[in-house]
């Protein structure tokens, strides 16, 4: 039984937006002043292994059944990478999948300025980057074959309301993949996280980018976000079916993919 996510009334509207714009705007300046040492900082921290957490989560981001639908109607997949940042995952994308058109977007400018940089000898023609707000997505309804978001979802404003828009996005039977740092439940992962977060990530952070504030919010958005579980039952309520969850070193991050289930209007 597929459900109907609840919809904004009038009267909330403008108070969810201006939430939005409130935090976003906190969050969007951050980012762009933590761009230039952003990468530096990620490898330093994981020890690498965000780029191997990377190569995983997009591996399977177009199904084949999806690549031959877009091939049998004459037609590009299209993908968009979701708070693509320094555009590390878009270009993990394309490697994997050169012939689909890929749009990366962000709404921090100078993360995407800092990316853009790294597109040089690629095929510029498949990939287009833009200033976008994930809880206003750009893009026409049932129109993407696959969106990723690696360590987006947790610092949007209004995760209901981007959730929302991703379905509507998305084709039935498109695929959602988020990478993100969950709120950890097992004892082991809260010991990792607790330890990494409060010594590491603000350290290596503060050394990398000299925005020590910005390494302090990150581990505490974390201990605010949603668990697993809860991110699963949040996509199921709007219509994702098959949601799957890997868990990656120790639990620290976690892989959920979900595909987009049957609209109404399909």
């Amino acid at each position: 039984m597929t459900t109907t996510p609840p919809q904004p009334s009038a009267t909330d509207t403008g108070e969810r937006v201006q939430a939005v714009d409130e935090h976003g705007e906190r969050v969007q300046h951050m980012f762009s002043d933590i761009a230039h040492g952003y990468d530096r900082a990620n490898r330093i921290m994981s020890l690498g292994t965000d780029v191997r957490w990377r190569r995983q989560a997009v591996s399977d981001l177009l199904p084949p059944a999806l690549a031959a639908a877009a091939q049998a109607a004459g037609r590009r997949a299209r993908l968009l990478d979701l708070c693509a940042g320094t555009l590390d995952s878009t270009i993990e994308i394309h490697r994997r999948f050169p012939e689909a058109d890929i749009i990366a977007g962000d709404f921090s400018i100078g993360m995407l300025e800092t990316g853009r940089a790294k597109l040089r000898g690629l095929a510029a023609e498949r990939i287009t980057t833009r200033d976008m707000d994930a809880h206003s997505l750009p893009e026409d309804d049932r129109d993407l074959d696959g969106i990723f978001c690696a360590f987006g979802v947790r610092n949007l404003s209004e995760v209901e309301r981007a959730t929302a828009e991703m379905a509507r996005c998305l084709r039935p039977g498109g695929r959602l993949t988020v990478l993100e740092f969950f709120r950890p439940e097992g004892l082991v992962t809260r010991v990792v996280h607790t330890l990494h977060n409060r010594t590491v990530l603000p350290l290596v952070g503060w050394a990398s980018t000299g925005n020590l504030g910005a390494y302090r919010y990150l581990p505490r958005s974390i201990g605010e976000f949603l668990s697993v579980a809860d991110y699963r039952a949040l996509l199921e309520r709007h219509g994702f079916v098959d949601v799957t969850c890997t868990r990656l070193t120790l639990g620290i991050a976690s892989i959920v993919r979900a595909t987009r289930g049957p609209t109404e209007a399909a």
